[in-house]
C-alpha cells in the first residue's frame, strides 16, 4: 500500500499532485474490460455479453495471494486432485446412492457432508422410513430455501401460480402439510409462498424450468408441490409429497426425485447468479473503480480494501479453472459455460442497488419478513446492521457534513464510473442501477456498507457450504443425467447420479472453494489497520465488540433449537457467526 500519510480527503490534502499522479498510475493498473470469456462470435451476441459484470482486463502484481495463501491452496488442490484421481480410477463407471453415503462414511479424509448425513440419518428412499423420516427430509429441502446456498430466492405467493392451475384439487386432496386449507386460505393466511426457478430455461422450451410451493406448517416451512417442466406441454407431472396415510413406496420415489431435480437446477442459478454473478464478478468492478478513482490516502479507501484483499486472484483463476470453456462449468455441471453467462448477463441487465443491493429491501419486497426458521435473515440483518453502525461512525469520522461529500472529487468520481454505462469498445464503467447520488453522508454509508455486506456475509453464507450442500449429489446435485420424465422404477434415482469423474470432480472443487485465505469479518490484517489513523482502529475495535454480541445472540438461538423437543426436528444454522464470515471474497 505504501501510504504513510495520515489520511485525508482530496479537498484537504496538501500533497495533492503527488496524489493525482498516483491516481493516474491506479487507472493505468486497474483498467475495466468486458470480458467475452472465450464464447466465438455468435455466443457472445446470443449472451449479451456486455451485460455482464465488466472486470479487469490485467492483473496487477499487488493483487497476486502472498506466498503462504497461495501454498495452502496449491496444497489443498492437489491433494484433493490426487484424491479424484485414485478413487475414480477404483470405480470409473456409475455410482449407485449407497456407494456414496457407504464412501463417505468409510472415509477418514472426507468429512460426511450435512446432506448426505441427512439422507442417511432420514432413511431416505428406504421402504422403512418412517412418517416423522419423510417430514423430516421434507423440511430440510424447504430449509434449504431458507438457508442453504441459495437463499434469496423464496417470495410471499399473492396468487397461485399458473403452472399450478390445473393441479390445485389435486394439491389439496389429503396434503398432509395444508392443514386441511385451501391454497386460496394460505395465501390469504400470508402463509403460502413460492420458489419460481423459470429463469433458468431462458424461456426455451428444451430447457426444465421449475417452480415449488411451500408452506408454513406447524411453525416450520415445508414443501407443498413441484413441478420441474412446466413449459412442456406433453408434460403434465406434478410432483407432491405422497397423501397421510399412504405407504406407496412408487409415491414417495417420483417426491424423492422431484426435490433432487429441483435442487440441481437451483444449483445452476445458485452458481451462475447467487454465487459467481453477482458476489465475485459484481464486487471486481467496484473494487476497480475504488482503485481508479479514490487515493490511497483517502479514508474510504482505507475502510474499503480488506474487503477486496485477494478477490481479483481468485477470480481471474476461477475465469480460466472453471468459467472458460472446457472448466468444470462445462464438464461437470448441467448448465454449461453459455448457458451460465447468459443467466448473468439476463439479471445484471436489471440487477439495482435499489433493490437488489439492499438486502433489507429485498427481503421485504419478497414478503419474507415473517418465515419461521429463516436464519439466515436474521443473522444476515443483524450483521447488516452492525457493519453500517461501523461504516456510518467511521464516514462522519472524516466527513464532518453533507458539503464535505460533494466537494470530494474522488468520491464523485467513484460513483459516476460505477454507474457509467458498460461498453465492449473503449472504456465504460459498471453499469450499475439506481445508485442513490454521493449528495449526503447517509447515502454514502448505505452505498459502502451494503458493498461490504456483499464483500462478506453475502459472500460466505453463498460460498462456504458449498461443500455440505453439493458433495453428496442426491442433496444438491451439479448434474443429473437423463430426463426426470423418462427415468422411472426402482433404481431411476441411481440411474441419474453423476458418474464417478463427475463425482469426485465436485468434491475436490467444493473442498478447494471453502479453503480459508483471510481473516473473518472485522478482524484486519495488519496490513490494512497500519495504514488507519488511530480514530480509524478505535472504530475498528468497537465493530469488533458489536460482532461480539451478533456471536452471543446466534449461538443462543443455536442451542435453543437444539435443545427443543419437536417431531419434526429445526437445523441450526451457523454459517454467519461472525466467525465464519471472511472479510472479502477471497475463494
Amino acid at each position: 500500500m505504501g501510504n504513510v500519510q495520515p489520511p485525508s480527503l482530496p479537498q484537504h490534502d496538501k500533497q495533492i499532485q503527488s496524489r493525482h499522479q498516483k491516481l493516474e498510475i491506479a487507472r493505468e493498473n486497474y483498467q475495466l474490460e468486458q470480458k467475452t470469456f472465450g464464447l466465438t462470435n455468435i455466443e457472445q451476441r446470443e449472451v449479451n455479453v456486455v451485460n455482464i459484470p465488466p472486470m479487469l482486463r490485467k492483473l496487477p502484481k499487488e493483487e497476486q495471494w502472498s506466498f503462504s495463501s497461495l501454498m495452502k491452496f496449491a496444497l489443498r488442490y492437489l491433494f484433493y486432485f490426487l484424491y479424484q484421481r485414485v478413487f475414480q480410477c477404483c470405480h470409473c463407471g456409475g455410482w449407485t446412492i449407497r456407494q456414496m453415503i457407504n464412501h463417505f462414511r468409510s472415509s477418514c479424509i472426507l468429512k460426511e457432508p450435512k446432506g448426505c448425513e441427512v439422507w442417511r440419518t432420514e432413511f431416505v428412499n428406504n421402504p422403512n422410513q418412517t412418517p416423522i423420516q419423510k417430514a423430516q427430509t421434507d423440511h430440510w429441502f424447504a430449509w434449504q430455501r431458507l438457508n442453504g446456498v441459495t437463499r434469496n430466492l423464496i417470495k410471499l405467493a399473492t396468487e397461485i401460480p399458473q403452472q399450478f392451475g390445473p393441479f390445485v384439487e389435486a394439491i389439496e386432496n389429503d396434503h398432509q402439510y395444508l392443514g386441511g386449507k385451501s391454497l386460496k386460505s394460505h395465501i390469504q393466511d400470508k402463509t403460502l409462498f413460492v420458489v419460481d426457478l423459470a429463469d433458468v430455461s431462458f424461456n426455451e422450451p428444451s430447457l426444465l424450468s421449475p417452480i415449488a410451493l411451500f408452506v408454513t406448517y406447524n411453525n416450520l416451512l415445508m414443501p407443498v408441490a413441484i413441478r420441474i417442466d412446466p413449459g412442456n406441454p406433453n408434460n403434465n407431472e406434478v410432483f407432491m409429497p405422497p397423501q397421510l396415510g399412504s405407504d406407496s413406496t412408487d409415491k414417495l420415489r417420483e417426491w424423492v426425485k422431484g426435490r433432487m431435480w429441483f435442487n440441481m437446477l437451483d444449483a445452476q442459478y445458485h452458481e451462475s447468479v447467487t454465487h459467481l454473478g453477482f458476489t465475485h464478478l459484481l464486487m471486481e468492478g467496484i473494487s476497480a473503480c475504488m482503485h481508479r478513482n479514490i487515493s490511497e490516502r483517502h479514508p474510504i479507501y482505507e475502510l474499503m480494501l480488506p474487503h477486496f484483499r485477494y478477490m481479483h486472484f481468485i477470480n481471474e483463476l476461477a475465469t480460466k479453472e472453471l468459467i472458460e470453456p472446457g472448466g468444470y462449468v462445462d464438464r461437470d455441471m448441467y448448465f454449461g459455460q453459455r448457458n451460465m453467462m447468459k443467466l448473468i448477463a439476463k439479471h445484471n441487465e436489471r440487477w439495482s442497488f435499489e433493490e437488489d443491493g439492499s438486502i433489507e429491501r429485498n427481503f421485504r419486497m419478497r414478503g419474507v419478513m415473517d418465515i419461521p426458521g429463516y436464519f439466515f435473515r436474521d443473522d444476515a440483518l443483524q450483521l447488516l446492521d452492525v457493519i453500517q453502525k461501523f461504516v456510518h461512525e467511521y464516514v462522519t469520522n472524516y466527513y464532518k457534513d453533507d458539503q464535505e461529500v460533494l466537494q470530494d472529487q474522488e468520491i464523485q468520481a467513484f460513483r459516476a464510473e460505477v454507474i457509467a454505462p458498460r461498453s465492449l469498445t473503449g472504456v465504460g464503467g459498471c453499469g450499475m442501477l439506481s445508485v442513490p447520488e454521493f449528495d449526503s453522508i447517509a447515502n454514502v454509508v448505505t452505498v459502502l456498507a451494503n458493498f461490504i455486506y456483499i464483500c462478506s456475509v453475502e459472500h460466505s453464507a453463498t460460498n462456504f457450504p458449498q461443500y455440505e450442500q453439493y458433495a453428496f449429489p442426491p442433496n444438491m446435485p451439479a448434474i443429473l443425467n437423463g430426463q426426470p420424465e423418462l427415468e422411472t422404477g426402482v433404481h431411476e434415482l441411481d440411474v441419474a447420479m453423476p458418474t464417478g469423474q463427475q463425482f469426485f470432480s465436485t468434491i475436490k472443487i467444493m473442498m478447494v472453494l471453502t479453503t480459508i485465505t483471510t481473516n473473518s469479518l472485522g478482524n484486519y490484517e495488519s496490513v490494512y489497520l497500519n495504514a488507519m489513523d488511530s480514530a480509524g482502529r478505535r472504530i475498528v475495535q468497537k465493530f469488533q465488540q458489536n460482532l461480539i454480541e451478533v456471536r452471543d445472540n446466534i449461538n443462543q438461538r443455536n442451542s435453543s433449537i437444539e435443545n427443543s423437543v419437536h417431531q419434526i426436528n429445526e437445523y441450526p444454522y451457523d454459517w454467519l457467526l461472525p466467525a465464519n464470515v471472511r472479510n472479502s471474497i477471497s475463494i
